[in-house]
This record gives structure tokens, C-alpha cells and sequence, in this order.
């Protein structure tokens, strides 16, 4: 899988649409993996329970701007399936999931996260036959995205 195929969800296909989003504007045109840091290896993580973490799918990070948070949510909205949301909503204790049946879901958890309203979503989904899990984090400098693939589940 090319860098560029890693970080950017992409049909097989050429002539599939493009859905529509207001804000922050939209293009189908490559964006993500253009011209900025690809996903970089997450450091691994202190071993306090002893398990090998070499069976742990690796984790991938990068920092993404606004315009390519919304490129991301539009790649999984067109080419993802068994879409999760995950998300704490203000002065809420517990954080709540829920299947994504529409792109309206999508784009309002792109919008809060964007807009500060939420400090992070989560994103589970299938895309070319692996489960996908997309931490989006707002940070002071962007957003931090932090993708984990689980191969053949």
C-alpha cells in the first residue's frame, strides 16, 4: 500500500461522486498526502502488563488541518461501511456510540469537532476489507490523527 493509499481512503474506482459538505469547503481532489508529512509510527507504548506488543496492530499518526479533517470524514462517508461513531458530548460522563445511518451524523461530529464543540472523535470502519479505527483530537496546532488498522477481522 502506497504512503499516499495508507492515509487517504481511495476508490478503486474514478467515477464514484463526491458528496457534498458546507463547511470548511470541500474538493475531490487529492489533498491528503500532498505536500505534508505522512503518517508517522507511534512510538511504543510502555509494557505494564507484560503482553507481547508485537501482536498489536501498529498505530500511525499525523497532524491535519481543518480542510483535511473534512477531506477525511468525505473519504469515509463515500468509500467506508459499518461506520462507528464514538464521542463524548459536552458534560456528558460516558462516551456514547452510535451507527453512523446517514451522512448528516458525519458531517454534524466533523462540524462539533472542528467548531471546539468536542474535543475528539473516534471513527470505526471497514474499508478494503480491514477494520479501521480513526482517533481525530484537536489540538492548539490542528488535529491529531492517530489510525490503527486491524487486518482480516
Amino acid at each position: 500500500m502506497s504512503r499516499r493509499d495508507w492515509f487517504r481512503l481511495r476508490p478503486a474506482r474514478d467515477d464514484v461522486k463526491a458528496p457534498v459538505i458546507d463547511a470548511p469547503e470541500l474538493t475531490r481532489e487529492p489533498v491528503i498526502g500532498h505536500g505534508q508529512e505522512t503518517l508517522r509510527p507511534v512510538a511504543v507504548p510502555e509494557n505494564y502488563g507484560g503482553i507481547n506488543l508485537a501482536d498489536l496492530p501498529p498505530m500511525r499518526e499525523s497532524l491535519l488541518s481543518k480542510e483535511q479533517v473534512a477531506q477525511l470524514f468525505s473519504d469515509i462517508e463515500l468509500l467506508g461501511s459499518n461506520v462507528l461513531l464514538m464521542q463524548r458530548l459536552p458534560n456528558a460522563q460516558r462516551t456514547s456510540a452510535s451507527s453512523v445511518a446517514s451522512a448528516d451524523q458525519l458531517k454534524a461530529a466533523m462540524i462539533s469537532l472542528v467548531a471546539g464543540t468536542i474535543a475528539r472523535v473516534q471513527i470505526r470502519y471497514r474499508w478494503e476489507e480491514s477494520n479501521w479505527i480513526d482517533t481525530l483530537e484537536r489540538t492548539e496546532n490542528g488535529f491529531r490523527l492517530v489510525r490503527i488498522q486491524h487486518r482480516g477481522v
